[in-house]
């Protein structure tokens, strides 16, 4: 009886431990992919502007807006224009 607990209680753990890495894995492949979208993005405009509106982006590449912001704020490779709150452009 004990032995059927302790596998039971490892058992619980080990699944617990794979949906936990499964559901971090799907956000960071979530994330990378939405990141490359805004970054060819930014690759392909024009050179007129080095900022471009969150509206912009999420307009070009079919990224909501609220995604836009987050991915923006969280990559390393874009950073937010001091003056304009919702301005971004390359590092």
């Amino acid at each position: 009886m004990e032995q059927e607990i302790i596998i039971g209680v490892a058992v619980a753990i080990a699944l617990a431990v794979i949906i936990g890495v499964h559901s971090w894995l799907n956000k960071l492949v979530n994330f990378k992919m939405d990141e490359s979208a805004i970054l060819k993005f930014f690759g392909d405009a024009d050179g007129d502007y080095k900022f471009q509106s969150t509206e912009a982006i999420s307009a070009n590449t079919n990224i909501s807006i609220e995604r836009v912001s987050i991915v923006c704020s969280k990559s390393k490779a874009i950073k937010r224009n001091a003056k304009e709150k919702e301005f971004w452009c390359l590092q």
